[in-house]
């Protein structure tokens, strides 16, 4: 009784969620074009979207964490649930964070291709920020599927409606003033929030795990990889969508 109980709540949730955060993309985006113009909303739109590329460094692990949390919680062994969160998330971390570093002069080099090049310098002044938001959120995506593991669809939908809320909320304070810059810089805050959120939230159910990730298990990871590799080929295709369609 208790499950479907649970269902019904997550379902609920996510269809909150959903229109939650539409609205506050309404306001979010008209509230932009007002204040720094159409112009550098496109660029701030095509440098996420062409920074979205590297999300194919994530593996798949995310969908690897829901299969195996799960596994394990119905096996009762939390120490197998905490070493799965841990070495998926210090082996996002490590290897976006490897992408990250080797794609961004390529990065620079497609955003010249399709920024005119009154506006590139501001492209490449938005970039760093743009990666680092892109790095916190894919880690912060790991934890977010240790909760979707313990079935609390309704807990990460909470924390998707909280970090949308914050990030208008930052924009309205820094977009006026920083512009461009400003929206970059709550970018970055939203993703932080998101990240320590999922995490402390992710430890109330799994105390044993350590207050940083600090063990990885090689076969662990040979078991999630083995898993989420095959998400990830259906993932990269819909995020080479995103970037081609904008970049037009």
């Amino acid at each position: 009784m208790m499950e479907k109980r649970q269902v019904f709540i997550n379902a609920i949730m996510v269809v909150i969620q959903i229109v939650v955060v539409s609205v506050v993309l309404i306001f979010l985006y008209r509230f932009l074009l007002d204040t720094i113009g159409v112009e550098q909303l496109g660029i701030w739109s095509i440098v996420l979207a062409t920074t979205s590329l590297t999300q194919v460094a994530n593996l798949g692990l995310s969908g690897g964490v829901v299969k195996f949390v799960a596994k394990y919680i119905s096996r009762e062994e939390s120490e197998n649930v905490s070493g799965v969160i841990q070495t998926a998330t210090l082996s996002v971390a490590t290897f976006v964070g490897v992408i990250l570093l080797v794609s961004y002069p390529v990065i620079k080099l497609l955003l010249g291709l399709v920024i005119p090049n009154e506006s590139l310098s501001l492209a490449l002044a938005i970039l760093p920020y743009a990666l680092v938001s892109l790095w916190i959120m894919l880690v912060s995506s790991i934890f977010q599927a240790g909760l979707d593991g313990y079935q609390r669809f309704d807990i990460r939908s909470l924390l998707l409606m909280g970090g949308a809320i914050i990030h208008l909320l930052l924009c309205f304070v820094l977009a006026p003033t920083y512009g461009l810059i400003g929206v970059a810089y709550a970018r970055v805050v939203q993703n932080i929030v998101m990240l320590l959120g999922s995490w402390v939230l992710l430890r109330r159910y799994l105390p044993v795990l350590p207050f940083f990730p600090c063990s990885w298990d090689r076969k662990i990871f040979r078991e999630i990889i083995g898993y989420g590799v095959n998400f990830q080929i259906i993932s990269v295709a819909i995020m080479l969508y995103d970037p081609i369609t904008k970049g037009l």
